[in-house]
């Protein structure tokens, strides 16, 4: 589903954007450093002081998440590059998106419903569940796009 550039996957977003930030980062060991850190400067100029989101920081690890997931399981050569695209959806939520190569994702929804048990380490997915995103997934003709849908402290209640 198109919104103004930004392809929403189906069913979660049912608004176009407010606006709409693009960017390519590097496949290598750095993207999800870089994602964390863009991510968190961008919002910190462009999202409105009165957002009601969680901290900006745990949006950035959001991001870091999603773009530190790509990285690891799509094996993808230093030269290719992974987009990343943020969108503020007129209705006041947030959509991150991370686009790679791999069409697949095995095991998705074990993946996203995975629960830390008895001192097991968290693992991204969660974490980023945890900071209020709802994780989705679609293929595309040339891969996949990873979403995580962020909607503003005052649309949970």
């Amino acid at each position: 589903m198109e919104h103004g550039g930004v392809a929403v996957i189906p069913d979660l977003g049912c608004t176009g954007p407010s606006w709409i930030q693009k960017e390519e980062f590097r496949a290598t060991r750095h993207a999800a450093g870089n994602a964390y850190r863009y991510t968190r400067l961008f919002l910190h100029a462009f999202l409105p002081s009165e957002h009601g989101f969680v901290d900006i920081e745990d949006l950035a690890t959001i991001g870091r998440v999603l773009m530190a997931n790509a990285f690891a399981h799509t094996s993808a050569p230093e030269y290719a590059v992974i987009t990343m695209q943020w969108a503020l959806l007129q209705s006041g939520e947030l959509v991150f998106q991370v686009h790679d190569g791999r069409p697949e994702f095995p095991d998705f929804d074990k993946a996203v419903c995975w629960e830390p048990v008895d001192g097991e380490r968290p693992r991204g997915l969660w974490t980023a569940r945890r900071l209020g995103a709802e994780i989705s997934y679609a293929p595309t003709d040339d891969g996949k796009i990873v979403q995580a849908l962020i909607k503003p402290r005052a649309l949970h209640a």
